[in-house]
């Protein structure tokens, strides 16, 4: 008896261990079927955050509970179109960062070559000027690796001119270029001078009237070609034995007496005059024509019928006109010292009071002055 239920006890163990290892078996290939099904799904792209999924599979044995097993997906991997996509954002920012550098090299080099035709070498100047005053450069733009999200392309600008620098600039520079160009005459307002004037008056076919001196002054404004000039000179002859002949009488009974004697004619010369300068330098020669007023005065030397010495006999006035040439000797920018000759022609004269002596020839005779001259500009 007691064999016979140890018997059946052993059956009993036995069938229901190999119960529990079939249901074992069964409940593992059910996991590994669920596994694989999940993982030859077509992959769906989702923008959201992804979620773990838990698969719980239980299977209750026939005879005893088993343990509960937790399954955890791993995360899903990217599709072949989102990398092709990023892969497409990345070329399309290195490409424009190329456009961009590209164009930014050409738009500098037109503004080179433009402020070297306008300005020279002053858009540097003032370039350099402005570069020393300001903080280092930013960075330059880096184009994002392939593990960054595409960002906007952000270009800095330094530019240091503005606007109305610019238009200063151009305003100076066609000034500067009008002002070449017009050296000539506004330069000739620009310098002005002052001459001290002495020599020797002269008429050369009358060897009874003998120069004695002559000064003056002389006020005029020039360039490196050209010179025009204002002033006054003061002539002072002698006249010898010259003849004359007055009316001793009156209007109603006039009586004439004539007669020899000595005289001093005074010369009083205002004068305007233009000269070339033939040579730019140290050493300038001069050729020019000049146009005077003369007032003459007319007083005895001696005693004659007219009267006693001293006494004025009579005045003339005259117009001439007449050639300069000399040379100008430039010491320093400020001075320079200088001869000339003036050689003068009568235009026009005029004669008052009775006949004076000789006063019908000074006024009609061609005559020269030789001075020598210091300027000195301001």
């Amino acid at each position: 008896m007691n064999y016979l239920k140890f018997h059946l006890f052993a059956i009993l163990a036995i069938a229901s261990v190999s119960h529990a290892q079939v249901g074992s078996e069964s409940l593992n290939a059910e996991v590994d079927a669920e596994i694989d099904r999940m993982y030859s799904a077509p992959t769906i792209q989702s923008s959201q955050p992804q979620q773990v999924q838990t698969v719980i599979v239980s299977r209750q044995a026939p005879v005893q509970k088993q343990p509960v097993t937790m399954v955890e997906a791993s995360p899903l991997s990217a599709s072949n179109a989102e990398s092709i996509r990023k892969n497409r954002q990345e070329e399309e920012m290195r490409t424009e960062t190329r456009i961009v550098e590209k164009l930014e090299l050409s738009r500098m080099e037109d503004e080179k070559k433009r402020a070297q035709v306008l300005f020279g070498d002053k858009f540097d100047a003032l370039n350099n000027k402005e570069q020393a005053a300001q903080p280092a450069p930013a960075a330059p733009v880096v184009a994002p690796s392939s593990n960054v999200q595409p960002q906007p392309i952000v270009i800095q600008s330094n530019e240091s001119l503005t606007r109305d620098d610019v238009a200063q600039e151009v305003r100076a520079a066609l000034d500067e270029d009008k002002a070449s160009k017009d050296d000539s005459s506004t330069n000739l307002f620009e310098k002005k001078y002052f001459s001290a004037q002495a020599g020797v008056p002269q008429y050369a076919d009358m060897p009874a009237i003998q120069g004695n001196y002559s000064f003056g002054f002389g006020l005029g404004t020039s360039n490196d070609y050209l010179q025009v000039e204002g002033g006054f000179i003061y002539s002072n002859y002698r006249i010898e034995n010259a003849s004359y002949a007055y009316n001793a009488g009156s209007d109603a009974m006039p009586y004439y007496v004539s007669g020899f004697g000595n005289f001093v004619m005074n010369q009083y010369q205002t004068y305007l005059a233009t000269k070339f300068q033939i040579m730019a330098g140290a050493i300038r020669p001069t050729l020019g024509g000049i146009l005077s007023y003369s007032y003459r005065t007319y007083v005895t030397d001696s005693f004659t019928a007219m009267g006693a010495s001293g006494t004025k006999t009579g005045t003339s006035g005259a117009i001439d006109f007449g050639i300069t040439a000399g040379v100008d000797i430039a010491l320093n920018e400020r001075f320079a010292i200088g001869a000339d000759l003036k050689y003068m022609f009568n235009i026009s004269s005029n004669i008052n009071g009775d006949t004076q002596p000789g006063a019908s020839s000074p006024e009609k005779l061609n005559y020269y002055i030789l001075g020598v001259a210091a300027k000195m500009s301001f």
